[in-house]
C-alpha cells in the first residue's frame, strides 16, 4: 500500500502547531508555510517552540511544508497531522458524526470485498470509513467504535472478508463484522504526538493473523491479528531524511516484504521483516507494485512521474520508455486478468495505461481533473477502474475515459465558501478545497459537480450576479473564473491579473458589471467594470498588509475599506482615492490589527449602520465608518470571523465562529445555536434572501448544513447525486 500523503500535500492549517524534537545545527532549517488562500507565511521551527498559524479568513487556509534541508520533512508532518487529527473534534464527533452534502471529499484508500466484490470500503481523511454493498451506488458510513475518523489506510482479511484493519491517525482498529464495529488494535504502537499515525498496512495472503503497519519511520508487525505489535525495522538509512512512503507483500512469498522510502531507495526482506537490505533503484521510491504471476518483477514508481522496473527481485532496474509527465505522486495498479495490463494515475488526475508490462505508457483521454490518491481496477471486470481522489471516488467502465462520480453518500466535503442566487434562492453554489465547485437547484436537497473549466481544485470565494442566477464568479487558487451558464463550464477571466490566488469577490449590487476582488498573497486589490472582462489594480496610496482585507459597503458599493499599516482606509469613490483613519483614534483600527479579516456588513433598515467583527471584538459604527464602538457581550474565547444581519429583522444578528451564535438585540449578547452541527469549525454562513428563517453554512469535512428555523436546528443537506 502506498502512503496517500505526498510531498507537499495541502492540509488545513490549525491554529497554532507545536513542533518538537527539531534541535541540533538543523533545526532552523525547518520551515512551515500557512497557505492562506494562496498567501506564504514562512516561519522557522525552533525547538518545542509553538508556531501560530492563523485562522485566516474563514479558516481559507492550506498548509504546506518545506525543508532547506534534506532531514527537514519528517517530524513537522507528523506534528501536523497530530493535531489536525486530535485537535479539532471530540472522540464522540470522530466517531459517529453525520455530515451533509455535497457529496465527496478526499478518498485515502479503497478495498474490495474479495467474495462480493460489489462490497467496497472507502477510507477518508476526516469522515472515517464508507461502505457499500452496490457496487458504489449507494455509501453509508461504518464508524461505531473507530475513535479517529482520519484514516489513511485500510486492509481486508483475504481468507474472511469480514475481517479489516484500519490505519488511522491513532493507531490500528480492527473490525471484526464488516466494519459494523470497530476497536482499538494497537498494543505495541506507538502513542503520543503523531507518532500513531499508520499511513501503510499490508496484510500476508496466506496468514491473514500476519499483518504489517507503517508510520513515517518506522515498520511494525503483528502475528496475532493485532493484539500485539512489534518494531521490525530501523534501518539506519531510515531516518528523518527518508519516510516510509509504500509497503507490499510478495503475494507468492509472503515472507518477501518491501518498504519504499523516499530519498532511500527499497528495502526488502525475505524473512518477514528479520532483516532488511536496500535496493538500489537510482531513484526515490514512492510506492511498489509485485507482479503476482511472477514475483520476480516489480515495479516502483517516484516522484517526477518516473517508473522503474526490475524482472531479477530487484538487482537491475530499467527506467521505462515513456515519462509520465512531471508528477509528484503516482499510483500503480495492475489488472487482475493480465498482468501485462498497468495504470497509473498521478496527482493531475491523469491517468496512463500500459500493455507491454511497463515498457511504454500512454495517456489514456479521460482526467478524473483532480488528485488520485488510489487508483484500482475492479476485480472482476478488469476494464472498470476506480480512482480514489481529493473530490471522491470516480469510475470509469471503459478503463479509458468517462469517469463518472460515485459519490452518494460519502460525506466528506470541505466546504470553503457558499453562494445563493439572490434571484433564485434554491439555488446554491458551493466552493470546496481541493474539490471544485458544486451546484443544487433544490434547497441542498441533491448537489452536482460543476468544475469543467476550472483550473483548480481550490476554490476560495463565489458570487452570484443578483438579478442572473446563471452568472457566477468563483475566486480560485487561480484567479478569477466565470459561468454564464450555471456553472456547466467556465472560464478564466484574468486579464490585468497576475498570477495570484484570489480570496474575494464582491458584485454591486446597482451596477452588476463592477467587481472587486482581493488577492492573498499581497493584500492587492482589483476592480473590473466590464463584467471582469478586464481588471485594473486599486491604488491604496497607504502600505497594505497580506490578506482579504477589502471590504465593499453592501448598501452602497461605491464605498470601499481596506486595511493596512497605518490604519484603516476608506474609499467613496470606487477606490480613486482613499482617505486615513489613525490607529490610534479610531478602535475599528483593532479590527485591522487583528489577522483574521474583519467581517463588515450594513444594517437593512439604515445604511450609515455598519457592523464589524473578529477575535478583537464585536463593533457598531452609526455614521458608515467615521467612528466605532465595541458593542456585544459574547463567550470570550470565541472569535466571531463573520456577521450576518436578517434583512426582515435587523436586530438578530448572526455571527460565525467554531459554531454559530446569534442575537437577538443587536450583538449586546448572544447565545449558540449549534443543534445538530457538527462541533467542527464552520465557515460561509448564508441567509436566504427571500427567506430569512432559512440559513445555509459550511462545515470543515462535513459538508452544508441547512437551518429552516433561524438557526435552531441544523439538518445535514442531501448527500445524493
Amino acid at each position: 500500500m502506498r502512503s496517500p500523503i505526498g510531498r507537499q500535500k495541502r492540509v488545513l492549517c490549525p491554529e497554532s502547531i507545536q513542533v518538537s524534537g527539531l534541535t541540533g545545527a538543523n533545526a532552523d532549517h525547518y520551515r512551515l508555510e500557512c497557505h492562506r488562500s494562496g498567501e506564504f507565511l514562512s516561519q522557522s521551527a525552533e525547538s518545542d517552540k509553538i508556531l501560530p498559524m492563523w485562522l485566516l479568513g474563514n479558516d481559507r487556509n492550506h498548509l504546506r511544508l518545506t525543508s532547506t534541508f534534506s532531514g527537514g520533512k519528517l517530524r513537522i508532518w507528523l506534528a501536523i497531522l497530530f493535531i489536525l487529527t486530535w485537535s479539532w473534534t471530540t472522540p464522540a464527533q470522530r466517531a459517529d458524526s453525520v455530515g451533509g452534502g455535497p457529496p465527496g471529499g478526499a478518498v485515502q484508500a479503497i478495498v474490495f470485498d474479495p467474495k462480493d466484490p460489489s462490497t467496497i470500503y472507502a477510507a477518508t481523511d476526516w469522515s472515517g470509513i464508507f461502505k457499500t454493498t452496490d457496487g458504489g451506488g449507494n455509501w453509508t458510513a461504518t464508524n461505531v467504535g473507530l475513535a479517529n475518523s482520519a484514516v489513511y489506510s485500510l486492509v481486508i482479511d483475504p481468507g474472511n472478508s469480514t475481517t479489516l484493519y484500519a490505519g488511522t491517525g491513532s493507531g490500528v482498529f480492527k473490525s471484526a463484522d464488516a466494519g459494523r464495529s470497530w476497536g482499538s488494535s494497537s498494543s505495541g504502537l506507538p502513542k503520543g504526538i503523531a507518532a500513531a499515525i499508520i499511513t501503510m498496512l499490508a496484510i500476508n495472503p496466506s496468514d491473514p493473523q500476519t499483518v504489517y503497519a507503517g508510520t513515517f519511520d518506522r515498520i511494525f508487525k503483528t502475528v496475532d491479528g493485532g493484539k500485539d505489535w512489534t518494531a521490525i525495522v530501523s534501518h539506519p538509512r531510515v531516518t528523518q531524511s527518508s519516510r516510509f512512503a509504500g509497503l507490499t507483500i510478495d503475494p507468492s512469498h509472503p515472507a518477501t516484504v518491501y518498504a519504499a522510502a523516499s530519498d532511500s531507495g527499497l528495502l526488502k526482506s525475505v524473512d518477514g521483516g528479520k532483516k532488511w537490505v536496500v535496493i538500489s533503484t537510482g531513484e526515490p521510491v514512492e510506492s511498489v507494485l509485485v507482479d503476482p504471476a511472477d514475483s520476480s518483477v516489480i515495479f516502483t514508481s517516484s516522484y517526477g512521474g518516473e517508473i522503474l522496473k526490475s524482472v531479477d527481485s530487484g538487482k537491475i532496474w530499467s527506467r521505462s520508455k515513456s515519462r509520465l509527465r512531471q508528477s509528484y505522486s503516482l499510483s500503480l495498479t495492475m489488472s487482475p486478468k493480465d498482468s501485462g495490463t498497468l495504470y497509473a494515475g498521478n496527482d493531475e488526475g491523469r491517468v496512463f495505461k500500459s500493455t507491454d508490462r511497463g515498457e511504454t505508457w500512454i495517456e489514456l483521454k479521460g482526467t478524473t481533473a483532480c488528485k488520485i490518491n488510489i487508483l484500482l481496477t475492479d476485480p472482476v471486470h478488469p476494464q472498470t477502474l476506480y480512482a480514489g481522489t481529493d473530490r471522491g471516488i470516480l469510475r470509469s467502465i471503459d478503463g479509458e475515459s468517462n469517469w463518472r462520480s460515485i459519490n452518494s453518500g460519502i460525506t466528506n466535503s470541505n466546504i470553503s465558501t457558499i453562494a445563493i442566487a439572490p434571484s433564485q434562492s434554491a439555488t446554491l453554489y458551493v466552493g470546496t478545497y481541493l474539490g471544485g465547485i458544486d451546484k443544487s437547484s433544490d434547497g441542498g436537497r441533491s448537489w452536482s459537480p460543476v468544475s469543467e473549466g476550472l483550473a483548480t481544485d481550490d476554490v476560495y470565494s463565489l458570487a452570484v450576479d443578483p438579478f442572473d442566477a446563471a452568472r457566477v464568479y468563483a475566486g480560485t487558487h487561480s484567479g478569477v473564473f466565470r459561468s454564464t451558464n450555471g456553472g456547466a463550464t467556465w472560464s478564466d477571466v484574468n486579464r490585468g491579473l497576475p498570477e495570484i490566488a484570489i480570496c474575494s469577490i464582491y458584485i454591486s449590487p446597482s451596477n452588476t458589471a463592477l467587481l472587486y476582488v482581493t488577492a492573498t498573497s499581497d493584500g492587492k486589490a482589483y476592480k473590473s467594470t466590464n463584467g471582469g472582462d478586464s481588471w485594473d489594480e486599486i491604488h491604496f496610496g497607504f502600505p497594505r498588509v497580506g490578506g482579504c482585507g477589502l471590504v465593499m459597503n453592501p448598501a452602497d458599493s461605491s464605498i470601499l475599506y481596506a486595511k493596512s499599516s497605518v490604519g484603516t482606509l476608506k474609499s467613496s469613490d470606487e477606490g480613486k482615492s482613499w482617505q486615513k483613519y489613525s490607529a490610534g483614534s479610531n478602535p475599528f483600527a483593532r479590527l485591522w490589527a487583528d489577522p483574521t479579516p474583519t467581517s463588515l456588513t450594513t444594517d437593512p433598515d439604515d445604511s450609515t449602520i455598519l457592523y464589524a467583527a473578529s477575535s478583537a471584538g464585536v463593533f457598531k459604527s452609526p455614521d458608515q465608518g467615521e467612528s466605532w464602538v465595541q458593542i456585544g457581550r459574547g463567550p470570550p474565547t470565541q472569535d466571531f470571523r463573520h456577521l450576518l444581519l436578517d434583512a426582515v429583522n435587523p436586530r438578530t444578528v448572526y455571527a460565525e465562529a467554531r459554531g454559530i451564535f446569534k442575537s437577538t438585540n443587536g450583538g449586546q449578547t448572544w447565545m449558540p445555536i449549534n443543534s445538530g452541527l457538527p462541533d467542527l469549525s464552520v465557515r460561509s454562513l448564508v441567509i436566504d434572501p427571500l427567506d430569512s428563517s432559512t440559513l445555509y453554512v459550511g462545515t470543515f469535512k462535513r459538508g452544508v448544513f441547512k437551518s429552516t428555523n433561524g438557526g435552531e436546528s441544523w439538518q445535514p443537506t442531501g448527500s445524493k447525486q
